[in-house]
């Protein structure tokens, strides 16, 4: 049954249908909403306590404080200024140091990055806690916002229904704590179309300039804004097409209002509206690049144009493509969401096709942005993370309220033939037994949640076995980020062994957070890691290799088979579901494959070291002769004359 207010509700007042019966909820709303945001606190901190930094983090805040300090925008260019600048602002209160010789001079952003996090007057730990709190508080304030227009559209229990579903979803949580530019994306993206929801429903100057405001904000967060034009140009020509009344100048208060009925005079009205959003955001933008980093801005918009044209190495269910897949982020976002979350989706879906609707207007402004985000995502080329589609979250969140939405009550009898008598108990049934079932759903996500915390990044749901076979399906950002440092350090320290093999993705080097390990070749690693003189010596009772699963997988390798060997094995553990780890004591043919990889990596002391290790277990190993008499030859050619 439709359900639509007659006329708007006062400013502040929550916009529930005018003939509903009053709902005890609103009351408790308030409340009931703080203790939401809460909870998502609270797992942030867990989070956050646990993570190590993941892959962009620390390239983030080294140049996030760089621009702050100097106005200066050479470091990372390919992502705009302003998430980065909010996660360093605390940093502003500390006495820190910055790498200001050749790897600024140079912009050498990722040895910058070790260096300004991991090797500072603060620990690593302090450092990243700060950068990553602004970050959750962003998050905070989406779902507030996601709160308020809730409660706007479906009253006080559809409001926390949607902001329940936003609390209890591990990748939520994930990218709520991580200093990267996703959750500031999807916050400006919504905070924009809500704002210009407000002024179309009740035209006032502030709201303009609010919408102009988020929609600069949304520019200055992500390159990926550029999917607010197509959003935001089809809502207001929605707006037109619906005749809603709008003042003849936007921008100042006490205008006449106009209709379709002036034609030109509203027409003109309409692009007003427009030219004052593309002003204040502008504004925005000139002011997060300190009104003198257009060029920096230009160029980072044609690098991740261009990113995005050649496409990016992506991994899905053992395969590889430079180009994606059109299916990619919709069956990431099925086995990567609880199941009890995408039941209430898929039956929030149900109750909109039924005809459990908001005005249609109202529904562009819920349903639009899911729309193009997913149809864009779609064609997309860059396939590596779940989190690009988190800007449909809020919006797909707060469209799930109508399910606990107060039903109207029944009005004058309807033009059309009535429901059949034998229809109307079924409906009756339906709207008691939706609250207990919408109920028992989030209690299986909360559970989930409860399951997975602290480690929510790596989270799959059970349609594909859970987090433990997530490497399967998905790599990178869904599932090893860099994040498991400090799980796999808790799980040697509980095996008793002082030094592991360890092979890790990205430049998040687990030396930092207490690992003591034998650096086995990775993808993505900074040069200091290859050069740790740690050995794991002969003789210990165990001999440990933990590996992350891009690395497993050889995603970024030429050769993509490099660890294959490992897939038949049946790890003996997964520290934070981010790592696999196997057993080698006494394994030749582990210590030989090592010896190799070392090798062909241009780690002549590792590869000989384990190739020596392999002989001490079997003498006559073939492929620990080869490579020590290769080593020999280099030696021997290095040493001659003239070379």
């Amino acid at each position: 049954m439709p359900f639509e207010p007659t006329a708007p509700p006062p400013e502040g007042v929550p916009r529930t249908p005018a003939t509903a019966p009053r709902d005890v909820w609103e009351a408790r709303a308030v409340p009931a909403a703080l203790l939401l945001l809460g909870a998502l606190l609270l797992q942030g901190l867990m989070f956050i306590g646990e993570s190590s930094q993941t892959s962009d983090e620390a390239v983030h805040l080294t140049a996030g404080y760089s621009y702050l300090k100097t106005g200066d925008f050479r470091l990372n260019p390919e992502h705009p200024p302003l998430i980065k600048e909010i996660a360093a602002l605390p940093l502003l209160l500390t006495d820190l140091s910055f790498p200001w010789g050749p790897l600024w001079e140079q912009a050498e952003e990722w040895n910058a990055g070790r260096i300004f996090v991991h090797e500072n007057r603060l620990s690593n730990d302090t450092i990243l806690l700060l950068g990553r709190l602004p970050i959750l508080m962003l998050s905070l304030a989406l779902g507030w916002a996601m709160f308020r227009w809730g409660r706007r559209l479906f009253g006080a229990r559809g409001a926390l229904l949607g902001l329940a579903l936003y609390v209890l979803d591990p990748n939520v949580v994930a990218h709520s704590c991580l200093v990267t530019t996703d959750l500031g994306i999807t916050l400006f993206i919504f905070l924009s179309v809500y704002a210009l929801w407000a002024w179309a429903e009740r035209p006032h100057p502030a709201r303009l300039w609010l919408t102009g405001l988020a929609v600069g904000a949304a520019f200055a967060a992500k390159f990926t804004a550029l999917w607010l034009l197509p959003i935001l140009g089809t809502l207001l020509l929605a707006v037109a097409l619906f005749g809603t009344p709008l003042p003849r100048r936007p921008a100042w208060r006490r205008a006449p209002l106009v209709t379709e009925a002036d034609g030109w005079r509203y027409a003109a009205s309409l692009g007003s509206a427009a030219g004052v959003i593309a002003v204040a955001a502008a504004g925005v933008v000139l002011a997060t690049y300190a009104f003198r980093g257009v060029p920096a801005y230009v160029d980072g918009l044609q690098m991740g144009l261009s990113h995005s044209s050649t496409g990016h190495l992506a991994y899905l269910m053992g395969r590889l493509s430079e180009s994606g897949w059109w299916y990619y982020f919709l069956f990431a976002y099925l086995i990567k969401t609880p199941i009890g979350t995408l039941a209430i989706v898929l039956l929030a879906l149900a109750a909109f096709a039924l005809g459990r609707r908001r005005p249609i207007l109202d529904e562009m402004f819920l349903w639009l942005p899911v729309l193009v985000v997913v149809a864009i995502t779609c064609v997309w080329k860059i396939n590596i993370g779940l989190r690009h589609l988190l800007p449909i979250y809020p919006f797909l969140y707060v469209a799930c309220g109508r399910l606990l939405a107060p039903a109207a009550k029944p009005g004058p009898a309807p033009a059309v033939p009535a429901a059949s008598p034998s229809a109307r108990p079924a409906r009756r049934l339906a709207a008691t037994a939706m609250p207990w079932v919408v109920g028992s759903l989030l209690a299986w996500s909360a559970g989930e949640m409860a399951f997975i915390a602290p480690y929510h990044l790596a989270y799959f749901n059970e349609l594909v076995g859970g987090p433990r076979n997530g490497h399967l399906y998905l790599l990178d950002s869904n599932l090893d980020w860099g994040q498991g440092a400090r799980a796999v350090r808790r799980f040697v320290a509980e095996q008793n062994v002082p030094v592991i093999h360890l092979a890790y993705s990205g430049n998040s080097d687990p030396w930092y957070y207490g690992v003591v390990y034998q650096y086995a070749p990775g993808s993505g690693n900074l040069p200091n890691a290859k050069q740790r003189e740690a050995r794991v010596p002969a003789g210990l009772p165990r001999e440990l290799f933990a590996i992350a699963p891009t690395v497993l997988h050889s995603v970024h390798f030429t050769d993509h088979t490099l660890y294959d060997w490992l897939l038949s094995r049946r790890p003996i553990a997964m520290p934070g579901y981010s790592y696999l780890v196997y057993d080698l004591t006494g394994d030749v043919e582990a210590h030989a494959r090592l010896a190799v990889l070392c090798y062909l990596f241009g780690l002549p002391d590792l590869a000989g070291y384990e190739a020596d290790r392999t002989l001490r277990l079997d003498p006559r190993n073939a492929d620990a002769h080869k490579v020590l008499d290769a080593i020999r030859q280099d030696a021997a050619t290095a040493a001659a004359p003239g070379t």
